[in-house]
């Protein structure tokens, strides 16, 4: 069979050029009926594909589709092996079942590709650029030298596929506006649509009357101050941002594998964000040999400036303080000071710290903020003058089992009064200074068989004056004084004149 450009050749030479098919036959070395067959051809439509001979698999194939659909709604434990098919098949339908055990295999195993195949399509999205997709991922950090899981917040730009990341220890509203806001002021520049799904953080779970997500009014006062539209993804449609749902897997394997050790989190995530402007110096994808960064700047021209002045976004709550000086929180107990015990006391959350203030808004305390649940967090500082007043109870109450050892060895040595004044230093101590220095100064008395509080204070004051004022600092050599003549006429005139 030729192919169309030879068949257009040969009627080329018989109809335009007046070629016979002798000498036609001659120039192409085809056959004479050849030749013939395609100068009288008129109908050049391509040959329909005809149908394939029945095979004795396509007799059993319908048996086996139906047992495979049923399967489908069971658990994957509960469904049909190919062997245990071809058993049933063997007894139900022998006159259907012509074939063998592997050829069953087989046609299960296309059948399944049929029946379990992804149909849904997606169609390319074209980014305008200017505007960014939000979401979350869960990645393992190591944090007061243990492993725990906390939280990529990642922002794409999809038109040139850069990408900012932070690192959270939940996935709130606050720890959504921090890590914004952080993104915000690192770029300099504020996108004029964001994407979400419908996160808890920045959705309620209801909708309005045109059937649109309605944000949480929080988070759309924190829109409306950085001046950016919330536009919801729909429910179980990640392709609707799938730039950032693909960056989330990229930061987890390029940034935080291994595991990082963060002591500090707010210095982390500041040196983290220069990590992803180095990461946005690679070329793009399909736009090489440009980066992600000359693309991205840009698409900053399309985005308006970062407000500078801050929002208070945080939550804010009121607690009542138990007798124990402390407030329940989310199943955790969070201490205040024991003088305000029957107080109502003001929480604000931030996305990793609690405060609390009074009632005229004066800051008490604060702690970092936890995600567990059940368990109970103590500034002892603010205990020390109850447990002074008390200080046979020192032993039975959970802040002596914290004492390194050396201050349990120090205060079981003192009566109650020493034990009283010991206590008001290390109080003192944990103000000024913190316990590694408290350490010290114990240290320091127990090695010279000091006991008496009062020696604490001595310690201290010595441990912690300036020693460079007596220190040596240059040799005695390069040093230059003045020269003076003193004679016994100089200490007469001192004294009002000569002795008589």
């Amino acid at each position: 069979m030729l192919t169309i450009t030879q068949i257009d050749y040969i009627r080329d030479m018989y109809f335009n050029k007046g070629l016979s098919v002798t000498e036609i036959q001659n120039r192409t070395t085809h056959a004479r009926n050849t030749i013939t067959k395609y100068l009288n051809q008129e109908d050049f439509n391509p040959p329909a594909y005809t149908r394939t001979k029945e095979r004795k698999s396509d007799l059993v194939r319908p048996f086996v589709r139906s047992i495979l659909l049923q399967d489908k709604n069971k658990r994957r434990k509960k469904r049909h092996t190919a062997k245990r098919i071809y058993a049933r098949a063997c007894q139900e339908v022998p006159n259907l079942c012509k074939i063998s055990e592997r050829t069953m295999r087989n046609i299960v195993k296309e059948e399944k590709a049929l029946i379990y195949v992804d149909r849904e399509c997606f169609l390319d999205l074209d980014h305008p650029g200017g505007e960014a997709q939000v979401d979350f991922g869960e990645i393992d950090i190591y944090q007061d030298g243990k492993i725990v899981t906390a939280h990529e917040f990642v922002m794409s730009f999809p038109a040139s596929n850069a990408g900012f990341c932070q690192v959270t220890l939940s996935e709130t509203m606050e720890a959504v506006c921090q890590s914004m806001v952080k993104i915000f002021e690192h770029i300099g520049k504020v996108p004029s649509k964001i994407w979400f799904d419908q996160m808890a953080a920045a959705a309620l779970r209801l909708k309005d009357s045109e059937g649109k997500v309605i944000p949480n009014p929080r988070f759309h006062r924190f829109a409306v101050h950085h001046g950016f539209e919330i536009v919801f993804c729909n429910p179980h449609s990640g392709n609707e941002k799938g730039s950032v749902e693909n960056k989330v897997g990229y930061f987890r394997n390029n940034l935080f594998i291994p595991e990082p050790i963060i002591d500090d989190l707010d210095k982390y995530n500041a040196d983290l964000l220069y990590r992803c402007d180095k990461d946005n110096t690679r070329e793009h994808y399909k736009l090489k040999p440009l980066t992600l960064n000359a693309i991205f700047e840009k698409e900053m021209d399309l985005m308006h400036d970062f407000n500078p002045i801050p929002l208070d976004y945080a939550k804010e709550d009121k607690y009542r303080v138990y007798k124990n000086g402390h407030i329940k929180v989310d199943n955790n107990e969070y201490s205040v000071s024991p003088s305000h015990v029957g107080e109502h006391v003001i929480v604000k959350f931030f996305a990793n710290e609690l405060v609390i203030y009074n009632r005229r808004y004066q800051e008490i305390t604060r702690h970092r903020r936890s995600f567990d649940k059940g368990k109970k967090f103590t500034h002892w500082v603010d205990f020390l003058n109850l447990v002074a007043k008390r200080p046979r109870a020192l032993k039975y109450v959970e802040f002596y089992h914290l004492l390194p050892k050396v201050w349990q060895d120090y205060t079981a040595r003192l009566n109650p009064e020493d034990l009283r004044d010991a206590l008001y230093f290390l109080k003192h101590c944990l103000i000024e200074k913190d316990f590694a220095f408290a350490t010290k100064v114990v240290e320091e008395n127990m090695n010279q068989h000091v006991t008496e509080p009062e020696a604490l204070w001595t310690t201290y004051y010595r441990m912690n004056e300036d020693q460079s004022l007596y220190l040596p600092h240059t040799q005695a050599s390069e040093l230059s004084f003045p020269n003076f003549t003193v004679t016994l006429e100089d200490y007469d005139d001192l004294i009002g004149g000569e002795l008589q």
